[in-house]
């Protein structure tokens, strides 16, 4: 058996979630299919669409509330 650190397992975790998210087509997972509106400074659309799985007929529609915002240090 192998063991790994703390750190380590954040890392696989997180990646675990974009391959998933990646491969929906194997997997089942929901993932981001389109955009609209203008974007950002930051390069952020308006709104995104979000496919419930792959081979759905339909979307979601996800709509920015506000700006891109990050903590002052």
């Amino acid at each position: 058996m192998v063991e790994i650190t703390e750190k380590e397992y954040e890392l696989f975790t997180k990646l675990k979630k974009i391959w998933f998210h990646d491969q929906a087509e194997k997997t089942g997972m929901y993932f981001i299919c389109g955009e609209s509106g203008e974007k950002d400074e930051m390069g952020l659309p308006e709104a995104i669409y979000v496919c419930p799985a792959y081979g759905a007929d339909g979307f979601a529609v996800y709509k920015k509330h506000g700006e891109y915002t990050a903590p002052g240090y």
